[in-house]
């Protein structure tokens, strides 16, 4: 995941838009089960424990406080990444707001949040992330914050990112995981899935998940 400093974020929007709305078909070999098919078989993988998280105090795109009490009392979606990212989280990021809709337009009881956590605090100010995450979607919610406070929630949940030394121009590269965690009303991992992600199987199997923790 390298970034150039004339990518801009609205400038790849069309391009993540497109790219998103054939993901389904396009992640697919023609004789494949589609994920919007109900086959029993789940791409996601489900923990067999939850997984609590540690505390932490980070930075919401608001500049209020955010720890991993805010996480708990509704399902939520988080994802790791950086605003400069000219390619994998612009286009993770739409996939979720895909999801999301997904899930509102079938009338789901329960819709989960976003929240997405900068691991490049340098660049990523509250300010950045608020203009980053609201055009994917006004409800997203963006966080970063001190490098040992992201740590922390990093190797608790498993991601893993680099940040390489800055060029003549100053610019760097960050190299990160791209798996969704879906974290549940008791602010614990309950699953995640690993890319290619797609809208269909993100709607879909939360709604199984959901059925099989009632009470999460």
């Amino acid at each position: 995941m390298r970034i150039g400093s004339g990518l801009r974020l609205f400038a790849l929007v069309a391009v993540v838009m497109a790219i998103v709305a054939a993901a389904a078909t396009a992640l697919w070999p023609e004789n494949a089960i589609g994920p919007g098919q109900d086959t029993g078989v789940a791409v996601g993988t489900v923990l067999p424990e939850a997984r609590e998280l540690p505390a932490v105090t980070l930075t919401d795109h608001q500049g209020e406080n955010w720890t991993r009490e805010s996480l708990k009392g509704e399902w939520q979606y988080l994802f790791f990444g950086f605003t400069n990212c000219p390619d994998v989280c612009p286009l993770t990021l739409a996939t979720l707001a895909g999801a999301l809709d997904q899930l509102k337009q079938s009338q789901a009881a329960v819709v989960p949040g976003v929240v997405f956590v900068s691991v490049d605090p340098q660049r990523d100010t509250p300010a950045a992330m608020k203009t980053y995450v609201e055009h994917f979607n006004d409800d997203f919610v963006g966080v970063t914050g001190e490098r040992a406070a992201i740590d922390r929630l990093t190797e608790a949940l498993g991601i893993s990112y680099t940040l390489h030394e800055p060029g003549e121009d100053g610019d760097y590269a960050v190299d990160h995981s791209a798996a969704i965690l879906l974290i549940d009303p008791q602010g614990r991992l309950r699953a995640l899935w690993q890319p290619p992600h797609g809208r269909d199987v993100l709607a879909k199997e939360f709604r199984q998940i959901r059925k099989r923790f009632p009470s999460a």
